[in-house]
């Protein structure tokens, strides 16, 4: 009887068919990892239901290793639809080895060096490419800024740098996302329904300077250096 996969079996499948660019390496349990242009990306499998999924991520090479603790000066990207499910056997069969090309593909038009990772940490909303999708959610991107900075510095690149301290130093709160508020009255089919009555709404605000000058000198810490707003 032919046994499926483990995620580290998967990983050594595609890594024996050079599926993953450059030399990319496995970091054990299903990782794997390769870098190129000073930028770190890491992939792992895992399995949903009866499917196989990918989770990826962009990092700085130079500074991340450091920040480990803070996310490794990296963008998580997922792909998005359905996957195709888990392989079996030793060998990955030709849909999943182009399934697999086509995630890298996609993963490094995200970026292909330290100033695009930073535009791309700047990103206020979803950013898509292809099938993939890069995680920055709202309410971090006050850290995201901050991360973005640390790398335009590091590069010496001072018309970025600006660009984000600009952003960073934007005054009063801003709106993040909206919350449903309902009142006592509100029974709980009423609640459920997509068009709820009685619906108040209630923003979560964020002071971006604030949270912005918290999460620079927290990484000016780590790092051992000084960066000025």
């Amino acid at each position: 009887m032919v046994r499926a996969m483990t995620p580290g079996g998967l990983a050594a499948a595609a890594l024996r068919d050079e599926l993953f660019p450059g030399e990319a390496r496995s970091l054990g349990r299903g990782w794997v990892a390769w870098v190129v242009a000073d930028l770190e990306y890491r992939a792992v499998v895992d399995r949903a239901g009866g499917n196989k999924r990918w989770h990826m991520f962009v990092g700085d090479a130079r500074l991340g290793p450091a920040m480990a603790d803070y996310g490794g000066l990296s963008v998580p990207l997922d792909p998005v639809g359905i996957g195709l499910g888990w392989p079996e056997g030793s060998r990955l069969d030709p849909d999943q080895a182009v399934a697999v090309r086509s995630l890298c593909r996609d993963v490094l038009s995200f970026a292909s060096n330290r100033r695009e990772l930073a535009l791309l940490l700047m990103a206020q909303e979803e950013v898509r490419h292809g099938d993939v999708v890069a995680w920055l959610p709202a309410g971090n991107w006050p850290g995201r800024l901050a991360q973005a900075l640390v790398i335009a510095t590091d590069l010496d690149d001072q018309p970025l740098a600006d660009t984000i301290r600009h952003l960073i130093r934007t005054p009063g709160a801003r709106i993040v996302s909206r919350r449903p508020h309902y009142r006592p009255d509100v029974t709980q089919p009423e609640r459920d329904r997509p068009n709820a009555l009685y619906l108040d709404r209630g923003d979560l605000e964020q002071d971006v300077e604030r949270e912005g000058r918290h999460w620079l000198a927290r990484y000016c810490k780590v790092l051992n250096r000084i960066i000025d707003l």
